[in-house]
């Protein structure tokens, strides 16, 4: 009788994984089923999954999350500080549908949090493709979102400032 094959993730592109501790979170991508619209039942069931891969078994696991994922389900940037993982920005899958949300993951309870939705009125632009990095400086933590492509229609200009969030997450200068 053969075993139980191991679970593998589907394939995906334009996504990102995240290392916190022994284990990487990986969420969201380009992926089959992915409905083009910007949101549906069928479109938050496939972003209400996380694959989390355990460096020191090498192996993956599903697992669900509860709160309301990110809508820019692709494209978009991911940093941790502590137990949390943040996405900024990205494609929601339908026309150009890009974001400027700031939402957080807790990998200790696998729930989602929207810290700050998407506008055209702060923030930075609405886009995705960009970078995002967590620092630390005088003991604050610190998001910066570098670089990115969004809509000229609906948007703020091209910013060629940096900006970042201070460790009150949410709150865009």
């Amino acid at each position: 009788m053969a075993g139980k094959a191991e679970y593998e993730p589907v394939k995906r592109s334009n996504h990102s994984t995240v290392r916190v501790g022994d284990y990487l979170y990986m969420w969201g991508g380009l992926q089959p089923g992915l409905p083009e619209v910007h949101n549906n039942d069928k479109k938050k069931a496939l972003s209400s999954l996380m694959e989390v891969y355990h460096l020191p078994t090498g192996r993956w696991e599903q697992k669900p999350t509860t709160g309301n994922p990110p809508l820019g389900i692709w494209g978009y940037a991911s940093a941790a500080i502590g137990n949390e993982i943040f996405y900024f920005g990205g494609v929601c899958n339908h026309d150009s549908c890009y974001h400027n949300s700031l939402y957080s993951f807790n990998v200790d309870t696998f729930t989602w949090r929207e810290l700050s939705p998407t506008t055209p009125h702060h923030g930075p632009m609405m886009k995705g493709y960009c970078g995002m990095v967590a620092f630390q400086l005088n003991g604050e933590d610190y998001l910066a979102v570098i670089g990115g492509h969004g809509p000229s229609s609906n948007n703020a200009p091209t910013q060629p400032n940096a900006q970042y969030d201070s460790g009150r997450y949410g709150t865009w200068p």
